[in-house]
């Protein structure tokens, strides 16, 4: 795996000579297969790297995951607009980063990779983001991770002193017995609540996204939303018995913010807006899972940040599709788009029906999972949970509805039906869900 790490080093200086954009996006796809083909199955992965970088059953789909959205927002790229060298540098540097913190094995290595990969995400938005609020929206996803997270760095210190170790191996064995109040288990998971979003801490997010350009609102809801969920997977491990203790307080606020979030996603004019707040209701429901702490509840999340990340990529990527054709991602303008382009109406149906959890999709299977934990853990969440399940469709079959049918009386312009790269790269969203459906075995 190591020569994996190094060969997208490399990169970095092939760029000084190798030009092909086709070149890099192809050899991510290569890596990504080869990650499977060679730990897929094993059991013990956390001794086949280096002393301080391995993989696990948590971590190897994540890696995986990492290569192919980076390789999809590669893909977006064209040689015809500028500085297309330097946004390849930063995507390929945030690969880097991205790997190494899905591969680390000590504490102190897993929270530095976790704040660095912010910078190249708030470079992508400042500087190729559409309008001028993009530098609102990048100072908010500033503030929010720096400021929660600097109580984080303190409470490692304190842990290591605890335990002498930064090992996740070792930490787990000492840290049975570390016991904290409800200030610290927030200043503990607080950074990774916030990095998911939970609701009430989730601004960010829709206003990251809105101004953020295509590949940066790739990456966000692709990798970046999984990084939170990823760190509280495996801290929620080291601190069980504390987290047991308060985690309810938690899971109920996640349920109200899935709940309210659906209700927004109804009452969105922009698609992307729209798009973002149902990532918040996936991640809030995934949060809810995670915090019952039943082992079904963690492999039921994980399913959801593949499915997801995959799912909610191609929505961002079909409506900068629209966006490039009507210049405009307000749903009222993008009106009874069926008429005019046809040949995109199956991806937004695929796509939208995924999102909602339509029987036989990934996003399915991994929600059937989640409630069954949940109503396992109170059976009074029900309708709680009927709600929200309610809502996701809701949202999702008015978002495909509104933009594919009526009538669009003050736009009769003729577009672009679309480049075989649009469809190559929509195809690449939908084939490692339908791969993964087929194949659930690799969950188990």
């Amino acid at each position: 795996m190591m020569k994996i790490v190094f060969v997208v080093l490399f990169f970095n200086f092939m760029m000084l000579w190798n030009k092909m954009l086709m070149f890099y996006y192809n050899m991510c796809y290569l890596i990504s297969f080869m990650i499977l083909f060679m730990y897929m199955y094993k059991d013990c992965l956390w001794s086949n790297l280096s002393i301080v970088f391995g993989l696990e059953y948590y971590s190897i789909f994540l890696v995986m995951l990492s290569f192919w959205i980076i390789s999809l927002m590669m893909m977006c790229l064209s040689l015809d607009e500028g500085s297309v060298m330097m946004k390849l540098f930063f995507f390929i540097n945030l690969l880097i980063i991205l790997e190494l913190f899905f591969m680390s094995m000590n504490l102190i290595l897993f929270y530095f990779f976790y704040e660095v990969s912010l910078i190249p995400t708030f470079f992508l938005i400042i500087y190729w983001g559409s309008n001028m609020e993009r530098l609102s929206a990048s100072y908010y996803l500033m503030m929010y991770m720096l400021i929660i997270s600097f109580p984080l760095l303190v409470y490692l210190v304190d842990m290591y002193y605890y335990s002498m170790t930064f090992v996740f191996s070792l930490m787990s064995m000492y840290l049975g017995g570390y016991l904290f109040s409800f200030g610290s288990y927030m200043m503990i998971f607080g950074s990774f609540f916030i990095k998911m979003p939970m609701y009430l801490f989730h601004i960010w997010l829709p206003k990251a996204h809105v101004e953020a350009p295509v590949y940066g609102s790739m990456i966000l809801a692709g990798v970046l939303l999984k990084m939170g969920s990823y760190g509280l997977l495996r801290l929620l491990v080291l601190f069980m018995d504390m987290s047991l203790k308060y985690n309810y307080l938690i899971l109920s606020l996640g349920l109200l913010g899935s709940l309210i979030s659906g209700i927004l996603c109804l009452v969105q004019i922009d698609m992307k807006s729209l798009v973002a707040y149902s990532s918040v209701v996936h991640m809030n429901l995934m949060l809810c899972s995670f915090m019952t702490m039943f082992k079904l509840s963690f492999v039921g999340g994980y399913i959801m940040m593949i499915s997801h990340g995959l799912c909610s990529s191609g929505l961002f990527y079909m409506v900068n599709l629209f966006y490039y054709r009507t210049s405009s991602r307000l749903l009222i303008f993008n009106k009874g788009m069926m008429v005019n382009l046809p040949s995109l109406m199956i991806w937004w149906f695929l796509l939208c029906a995924a999102n909602f959890s339509f029987p036989l999709s990934l996003n399915f299977i991994s929600e059937m999972l989640m409630l069954m934990v949940l109503l396992n853990w109170d059976l009074m969440l029900i309708m709680s949970l009927m709600l929200i399940c309610f809502f996701s469709s809701a949202y999702s079959l008015y978002l495909y509805s509104y933009i594919q049918h009526g009538w669009k009386s003050f736009n009769n312009l003729v577009y672009n039906f679309g480049t075989m790269k649009e469809f190559i790269v929509l195809i690449m969203h939908f084939y490692p869900l339908i791969m993964y459906l087929f194949n659930l075995v690799m969950f188990m």
